[in-house]
């Protein structure tokens, strides 16, 4: 990262304004403090030279942002298009078959509720997968199947 200038020491808090402003095309929130303008201005050029967020969590900040819109919670509304309560998920793995119900919130395995299906495929293989992956979700997954 040497060849990013992330240092701002000599500049003034109207200046990291105006640096903002030229970021983002819109101010800063008024009683934005300077160490918030810093990691914001350097978020900024940090995912210009090496990319932002994921495809995920960029879904994820949408889904958060039409909570507020829409006058829910935030994170209240469930993130399983498609994945309704009564489902029943079906895995293979190691010649045992696993299954998996959708409830409202969270999954039944196992006589347990769990909150995501990556907790729950990391208690049957013992490591780390992507839930939807782990269960035949994803269309990559789809698409080699």
């Amino acid at each position: 990262m040497s060849d990013i200038d992330l240092d701002f020491g000599d500049i003034t808090i109207k200046q990291l304004r105006q640096r903002w402003l030229k970021a983002f095309g819109n101010p800063p929130p008024a009683r934005a403090s300077r160490d918030l303008l810093e990691l914001g201005i350097s978020w900024h050029i940090q995912s210009k030279k090496f990319g932002g967020l994921d495809r995920a969590t960029r879904e994820r900040i949408a889904d958060l942002v039409a909570d507020f819109q829409n006058g829910r919670t935030p994170g209240i509304t469930p993130r399983r298009p498609g994945l309704k309560p009564g489902v029943a998920l079906v895995r293979e793995w190691n010649g045992r078959t696993f299954q998996v119900q959708v409830l409202e919130k969270g999954f039944l395995y196992d006589q347990k509720v769990w909150g995501s299906l990556s907790e729950i495929a990391r208690e049957i293989t013992g490591a780390r997968w992507n839930g939807p992956k782990f269960f035949g979700l994803r269309e990559t997954q789809r698409e080699a199947a």
